[in-house]
């Protein structure tokens, strides 16, 4: 009896231990991704808030005079930058970092497009290609006919296209050089849609859709339908297209691997647009009359049914945590997208523009990453070093067992004059290829050369120019250049 006291004790004891681990034991933080934010601006324009999803009653940051806005274009992680177009068709950029709202450019552009949230790009009145770049870097490129639309692609490329006559012209081109490294020829086509991992391009034609693969704009098959193409959205994998027509209620869907195309879901009527979920869970489709959506579920292809909602540009959408927000009324409902019942709903959220998206910039910074440091023979704290010390005083190395007899520590010694400033445009494995983009840089009466360097033991070819004095006058050759660069001081 008493064996079997004890027995239980000890079970009793060791449950006690897994509910509730010592506390003085270290625990290591698990890793985590970036957070899921909400970016939310008053329909109107005015004052912005970014929250912390899905904790809707305290904002991490806010701004003023944030324009309306129509749409956002795309987000930059590493710059911490959002760039959208406003309710007057205007390009521009929400600064996080710097809680600043810019216009980025005064001239109306068409086919507005960005692939990072930094460059921007359209089509100025002549049929020309803009860049729009932050720090003041635009490039401009002539099509030999004037461009109809344009598409940022991830890798930086960019796809044009233009109309001429029955045909649809194609050129792929690497800003900022201004060489058209592939073309393509397509009949006359309409509305395009490139996948999000940007590794094809589809245009809608009379009937049906024709393909490309945007590495070297060679075609993918065509895609035969019974009407016209009235909306398309590819999965986020681009693995799969859904395709919707103007006379067919069933969305049809293209298998990217073997060119079929098979019938998904049968809705009670052609349904206006498509939009899908970032993640690929769920497909909406608008109602051609009336402000609902059909709800349809990826995974099975099955319509999971209808949901009253006006159709925004922002929404409705599925959010990151799998929920459905939609516009009711002057509110916001959040619908779980299976049992489409509501789960909780924002007073007067259909005022606001939502945004969700995902960055890791206002988590609290460690401490050691603003901890000043010094160097040998530098006597100035560097705040911008890659990495940091506990303590900023020099330590004598000592005997093992010894005392510490060193005297005090030399004056740091002066540190030397600066060269100047350099402007680098580009660095590349070639030198050829380095010599020719120098050739065609010229500001004034300053050409760019080329400096070769070493990294990791292989040879780099960098493209400047300078140096220069003052870094005003870097960049200021920098801005009139009219291409991509960066600003270093002495020598690259």
């Amino acid at each position: 009896m008493r064996r079997f006291l004890l027995l239980a004790l000890l079970c009793a004891a060791c449950t006690k231990d897994r509910a509730a681990p010592d506390s003085t034991t270290p625990q290591i933080a698990e890793p985590r991704g970036p957070d899921p934010l909400l970016l939310r601006v008053p329909r109107g324009g005015g004052t912005g808030h970014v929250y912390l999803y899905p904790k809707l009653d305290s904002a991490v940051w806010t701004v003023d005079e944030i324009p309306p806005l129509d749409h956002v274009l795309a987000f930059d992680q590493d710059g911490g930058t959002i760039a959208y177009v406003d309710a007057k068709g205007f390009p521009g950029r929400l600064d996080l970092r710097e809680t600043d709202v810019a216009k980025a450019s005064k001239a109306k552009l068409t086919s507005l497009t960005s692939a990072n949230g930094s460059d921007i790009y359209g089509i100025n009145s002549k049929g020309e290609i803009v860049r729009l770049n932050p720090t003041g870097g635009d490039w401009h490129f002539k099509p030999p006919v004037p461009a109809r639309s344009v598409f940022a692609q991830p890798n930086g490329e960019l796809i044009v296209t233009a109309n001429k006559g029955a045909q649809t012209l194609i050129w792929r081109v690497r800003p900022p050089d201004d060489v058209v490294l592939d073309s393509a020829v397509l009949p006359l086509s309409g509305r395009g849609v490139r996948t999000q991992i940007g590794d094809r391009m589809y245009f809608a034609v009379d009937s049906g859709l024709v393909g490309v693969k945007a590495k070297d704009l060679s075609p993918v098959g065509a895609v035969q339908l019974e009407s016209r193409v009235r909306a398309l959205a590819p999965t986020p994998s681009g693995d799969r297209l859904y395709i919707a027509t103007v006379s067919d209620s069933g969305i049809s869907i293209v298998d990217r691997y073997s060119g079929r195309v098979g019938m998904g879901v049968v809705l009670p009527a052609p349904p206006l647009d498509l939009r899908m979920d970032a993640l690929g869970r769920y497909l909406l489709a608008r109602f051609p009359k009336g402000d609902s959506a059909w709800v349809i579920a990826i995974g099975t292809n099955r319509l999971v049914g209808a949901v009253p909602t006006r159709w925004e540009t922002d929404l409705p959408v599925i959010t990151p945590d799998g929920r459905l927000a939609l516009l009711v009324g002057n509110d916001v409902s959040f619908v779980d997208p299976e049992k489409l019942d509501v789960q909780s709903t924002v007073a007067g959220g259909a005022k606001d523009f939502w945004y969700f998206f995902a960055w890791d910039g206002f988590r609290p910074r460690a401490q050691g990453l603003d901890q000043p440091v010094t160097f040998p023979g530098d006597g100035v704290p560097d705040s911008l070093a890659a990495s940091s010390t506990a303590s900023t005083t020099p330590v004598s190395p000592t005997t093992p067992g010894g005392a510490d007899t060193s005297a005090a520590a030399a004056p740091p010694a002066a540190r030397p004059p600066s060269t100047g400033f350099t402007v680098s445009f580009a660095a590349m494995l070639t030198e050829d290829k380095a010599q020719q983009l120098a050739s065609t840089i010229k500001v004034g009466a300053n050409s760019a050369h080329v400096v070769t360097t070493n990294t990791a033991g292989s040879p780099i070819f960098r493209v400047v120019m300078g140096p220069f004095a003052t870094k005003q006058e870097a960049e200021s050759v920098g801005r009139a250049s009219r291409r991509e660069y960066w600003i270093y001081e002495g020598s690259p």
